[in-house]
């Protein structure tokens, strides 16, 4: 179910009183600056790129050597329907941090959740995974394995992703439990369904829900991700490869002028190769391998 608490979507008041909470009057004083009177209509949050709410979604072309590659929109590539009835990996390789709310270096929980269709019957999926970034870097991220073994089903595949702002010093320990078991490496999914993976799933509900409720911590973004089969050009469709989740809004975005530097592992600008001012994270779909499970503990 859609987040109905993102930072983005609360009142400019609430927003600059929250920013103050946690000691970032910097931006709290911009945005002052910028909503005159608390309005919360037409508000700019220039660098403030957190505060968007919006998902732009595209897909790196596979290129060989190491010259920057074209990204598409993910609507309009053509999907692989050979990929109905099969099992596939899905990894986070890449989250870049413009800017998040707060000073110095931000800890970041991640989670996700979906379904897997295992012979009719749904089982529900719960990854979550903590990190840390500072302002326009990368995250210490690479091919960290959300699901294993999930299986796509007749009318593609579908997930949701959040990402949470922890600020409460608090929260170290009880973070730390996702940080073994299933969760450290990710959930790996049988070929049936997994009573056994119920009490790692509501684990992971439990420590997203009590992060989410001490008031200094908030969500930043919020996503549903639907990949398909459809040869509508308003369908995201799946196929192997890396998907671009943007923080930002779609009215004035163009794939045209940005491109995937290999070398440097970033989303550039094609007038000038720096970096975009955008918060970004980087899914890759690729086949799942059962001998990769060989050291994976399972739950």
């Amino acid at each position: 179910m859609e987040s109905s608490d993102i930072l983005g979507l609360r009142p400019p008041k609430a927003v600059i009183a929250h920013l103050r909470e946690i000691g970032d009057d910097d931006a709290a004083d911009y945005l002052s600056q910028m909503t005159p009177g608390g309005q919360m209509f037409g508000m700019n949050w220039g660098d403030e790129v957190w505060g968007h709410t919006g998902m732009i979604l595209g897909y790196i072309t596979p290129e060989e050597g190491d010259e920057p590659g074209i990204i598409q929109n993910a609507s309009t590539m053509t999907p692989d329907p050979a990929l109905k009835g099969s099992r596939i990996k899905i990894s986070l390789d890449r989250f870049y941090v413009h800017r998040y709310p707060g000073r110095g270096k931000h800890k970041i929980l991640l989670e996700f959740t979906g379904k897997n269709q295992i012979h009719g019957d749904a089982e529900e999926l719960r990854f979550a995974v903590t990190t840390e970034a500072n302002d326009r870097a990368g995250a210490a991220v690479s091919g960290v394995p959300i699901f294993l073994g999930a299986s796509v089903g007749q009318n593609g595949i579908s997930f949701e992703g959040k990402a949470i702002n922890v600020v409460s010093s608090d929260d170290e320990a009880l973070l730390s439990a996702l940080s073994s078991g299933p969760f450290k490496e990710g959930l790996s999914l049988l070929t049936t369904a997994q009573p056994a993976l119920k009490p790692f799933v509501g684990l992971a509900q439990s420590v997203v829900g009590a992060v989410l409720k001490r008031s200094r911590n908030t969500e930043v973004h919020y996503f549903r991700l639907g990949l398909d089969f459809a040869t509508s050009q308003t369908a995201a469709k799946l196929r192997h490869g890396s998907f671009v989740v943007i923080q930002g809004n779609e009215a004035s975005w163009s794939w045209h002028d940005v491109r995937w530097n290999a070398g440097s592992q970033q989303i550039v600008r094609h007038h000038d190769n720096l970096p975009i001012e955008f918060n970004y994270m980087i899914f890759r779909v690729s086949p799942y391998d059962d001998d990769e499970d060989s050291g994976t503990t399972r739950p």
